[in-house]
């Protein structure tokens, strides 16, 4: 009886070490998480500002492009034209500047002149004046001595006509004072129409700069550089073909910041810690393992992967986690599924 118990608490202890030793295999198993990834890389789509004719596309699909290099000239005729026109609207306007600015110097030159003719006139003037009252007095005292018949007939129509030639070169004198104010007044309002011409010239040449550089900047869109260094993945268009504004031309993937995205269960993100160290695994390489540490994961859950089509039963989402390979050897491309091991 004594050995019957003992079998049977061995027999129940066996099957206790044999149950922990499976509880303890299948926790293994679910201490880590794995799963199928996408390998991505920063992508960027080269496209054109302005529309024209593929004059030179520099590569082809799989070649390595060089940030800040060309990778594509258009030709534009319209462009070009709008730029050898605003050209010359420069020019024109640079004209009309030097046409007033010479105005402005000759109306300048001009109202100096006048002046000097003023201050002539107002000396002639004076001069004529005291001529005149004194060719008034002789002639009054000629006219007295007249009528005593002092003087003979002849020296009185002397001394008349002495002063009404003083009087009429003073009266000459003062017409010529009253011209040049004249043209002084007609100078000085040329003058000022010369300035707001000038003003309005610089305005218009201030126009035409902008304009100028508007469509030089529109015709530097004809010569299309690459934004980043990478590798073409995708070229939309060859030598000769027409494009348009907007419209993607190549696809340069830069393939040294690759990374790998993947969707995790909402059941299982929480074994999911930034910065953590992870196993990437290649289908066609199955004995090369890539490391790689995760460097986001989404914030907000997405798209379900199971549905709840029996009431009772919740949603599973899924949150976006991204991947950081720290590896350069080439073997990653983009668009590759990998499995993700996440311990």
């Amino acid at each position: 009886m004594k050995k019957k118990a003992g079998l049977i608490i061995i027999t129940i202890v066996v099957i206790v070490i044999v149950g922990l030793i499976f509880y303890r295999m299948k926790d293994d198993k679910e201490t880590s998480i794995v799963t199928s990834g996408i390998v991505e890389g920063t992508e960027v789509n080269i496209s054109s500002k302005a529309p024209g004719r593929v004059l030179e596309i520099c590569c082809n699909e799989g070649d390595a492009v060089v940030k800040g290099g060309i990778v594509v000239k258009l030709e534009s005729d319209e462009l070009a034209a709008s730029v050898k026109q605003a050209e010359a609207g420069t020019a024109r306007a640079e004209a009309e500047i030097k046409v007033s600015e010479s105005a402005i110097e000759g109306a300048r030159a001009n109202i100096q002149g006048v002046e000097a003719d003023i201050r002539n006139a107002e000396a002639e003037v004076e001069r004529t004046k005291v001529d005149m009252e004194e060719a008034e007095r002789e002639m009054k005292r000629a006219t007295s001595l007249f009528a005593e018949e002092i003087v003979t007939q002849e020296y009185y129509e002397k001394a008349l006509a002495g002063y009404n030639s003083s009087a009429a070169l003073h009266e000459s004198s003062k017409a010529k004072y009253s011209s040049a104010v004249s043209k002084l007044r007609s100078a000085s309002a040329q003058l000022n129409t010369s300035i707001s011409q000038l003003t309005a010239a610089q305005k218009g040449l201030k126009e035409a700069e902008a304009n100028l550089l508007y469509q030089q900047s529109r015709f530097s869109d004809t010569v299309i550089a690459a934004p980043i260094s990478g590798t073409v993945v995708f070229k939309a268009f060859e030598a000769g073909e027409t494009v348009s504004p907007g419209v993607a031309v190549m696809t340069v993937v830069d393939m040294d910041n690759l990374f790998v995205r993947t969707d995790i269960d909402e059941s299982r993100i929480g074994g999911v810690v930034l910065n953590k160290e992870v196993n990437i695994l290649l289908e066609h390489s199955p004995d090369k393992v890539i490391r790689g540490k995760i460097s986001e994961i989404g914030r907000y859950a997405e798209f379900a992967t199971q549905r709840d089509v029996v009431r009772g039963r919740q949603d599973i989402k899924t949150f976006r986690v991204r991947i950081a390979v720290d590896d350069h050897s080439g073997i990653l491309k983009p668009g590759m599924t990998v499995t993700v091991s996440i311990p």
